[in-house]
């Protein structure tokens, strides 16, 4: 009997609390048994979505009306006449709050698959022998601090009855116009910048350190390399945000 539950896999639950205190060991066993794995996290990311999606949906919907409101000021009276009048319900809170749910949840999908990706290539590039699916089935633990994040700047909406404005140390470099921080490399690129993002970066080098048993020295390198293309795909976000807006 005591064999019998010494060779017992650990639940989920019992995972989510051992990540915290041996991220190595946690992860270790992700990839050893990753069947099933992704289910509770990703869960947890689905729920924490559609929270901050609700609470945000008013917020988001006077933002969007006044910057429609830019827009359509600029237009001549011919031109707001053959505007549909279906547009006013696509800025309805109802409509944005879906919306924003749906992609967001698209968006934790794709981040999945693509994280996964970089970090699998990046591994199998230094001799790494992990499969692809393994690495599939970690994503959403690295993703639990973003979990905890969405939580926190949701409670922050709720308490403050505004949408949180900087993100990371972004503020260090804020000009107080949101159009124009759009469009500034070093406000994408220190928006990355959390304690959140921190702790992901944490997780993913242990995952390399004790769940692939790369060295020390390997696995920081290829977090480092994992970090940098992060910050670099957030600022050609935001460079291409500026670009297509309507501001700019």
């Amino acid at each position: 009997m005591t064999t019998e539950n010494a060779n017992k896999p650990p639940s989920s639950l019992s995972l989510l609390a051992s990540l915290v205190d041996r991220p190595s060991t946690t992860l270790a066993e992700i990839l050893t048994r990753p069947r099933g794995r992704w289910v509770l996290p990703t869960l947890l990311a689905v729920l924490s979505i559609v929270a901050s999606a609700v609470v945000t949906a008013p917020y988001l919907a006077i933002a969007v009306k006044a910057q429609m409101a830019t827009v359509l000021s600029r237009l001549t009276p011919e031109q707001l006449a053959q505007m549909p009048q279906q547009m006013t319900s696509f800025q309805s809170p109802a409509f944005i709050g879906v919306t924003t749910a749906l992609t967001g949840i698209l968006a934790l999908i794709v981040g999945y698959l693509v994280r996964a990706a970089v970090l699998y290539f990046a591994a199998l590039v230094t001799g790494g022998e992990v499969q692809f699916n393994r690495y599939l089935a970690a994503m959403p633990w690295l993703g639990l601090p973003f979990v905890l994040e969405a939580i926190v700047q949701t409670a922050y909406v709720l308490a403050n009855k505004q949408l949180l404005v900087n993100q990371g140390l972004s503020y260090l470099v804020s000009s107080g116009k949101p159009a124009t921080d759009a469009g500034n490399w070093a406000y994408a690129a220190l928006g990355t910048i959390t304690v959140f993002w921190l702790w992901h970066l944490l997780l993913t080098f242990k995952l390399y350190r004790g769940g692939s048993k790369f060295s020390g020295g390997t696995a920081f390198i290829l977090t480092l390399v994992y970090a940098l293309l992060t910050v670099t795909v957030r600022i050609g976000s935001g460079v291409l945000t500026r670009l297509v807006s309507p501001s700019g």
